[in-house]
């Protein structure tokens, strides 16, 4: 069968049943590209787990990468409502910093099977190379807009650049998700987040009080960036 034009895509579905239709193809290409990998995933895979007819596909999709692009945008989505929804430890920077990091790590263990995926497709894709930066930039921003409240109340040492402190300590961050999550290095997720606080904390010249043990402790995951 041939696909449709790849400059001409799909529209989204206006009806109940083609929105229902588009979700279980986008849930069916999660599962797939997590069973199977990027490379090794295809069209006929997704269709049939999605229980649809083939074709079906290239009415909601004109590609494989198009659908992975959903499923990136869709985890972006899920590991922000994760870390949004981690326990308050404070209100001093310090405290903010470390429920940042916990929420991050909490949101990347949730997703750390497709994040495994998302991180090899970057290497060669251009387009979800983009979507992955654009996904992290997400977490530079609030870190930089903090960094910069902070240097300006004279918490953080005047000679320290927000952007590019946010940056490299979100890459700190989120490279340690990758290592510990990822590729099976061991870690304990208390003690993570502890020390990755104490080593944000330092670099910024922020005077570290005790982190307080958040009230309520969830199973699951994220991250800061």
């Amino acid at each position: 069968m041939s696909t449709p034009s790849e400059d001409v895509g799909p529209s989204l579905p206006v009806t109940a049943r083609g929105q229902r239709t588009r979700s279980k193809l986008v849930k069916a290409a999660r599962a797939e590209f997590e069973r199977n990998g990027y490379l090794d995933t295809n069209i006929h895979d997704i269709a049939r787990r999605a229980k649809v007819a083939y074709g079906t596909f290239y009415t909601y999709f004109t590609s494989k990468e198009e659908v992975f692009g959903e499923v990136v945008a869709e985890v972006r989505d899920v590991q922000r409502a994760i870390s949004a929804a981690e326990p308050w430890r404070g209100d001093d920077p310090a405290s903010r910093i470390a429920r940042a990091n916990a929420g991050y790590l909490h949101a990347y263990r949730e997703c750390a099977t497709i994040m495994a995926v998302i991180e090899q497709v970057a290497t060669f894709s251009p387009r979800l190379a983009g979507m992955r930066r654009e996904a992290r930039q997400y977490w530079v921003e609030r870190s930089q807009v903090a960094i910069a409240r902070w240097r300006a109340e004279g918490v953080v040492r005047a000679d320290v650049d927000p952007y590019y402190a946010a940056s490299a300590l979100g890459s700190m961050v989120d490279r340690s998700a990758y290592v510990w999550f990822v590729l099976g290095e061991p870690f304990e997720e208390d003690k993570a987040v502890e020390q990755l606080t104490l080593l944000y904390c330092a670099a910024l010249g922020i005077e570290r009080t005790p982190v307080k043990r958040p009230r309520a402790r969830r199973a699951a995951s994220s991250t800061s960036g």
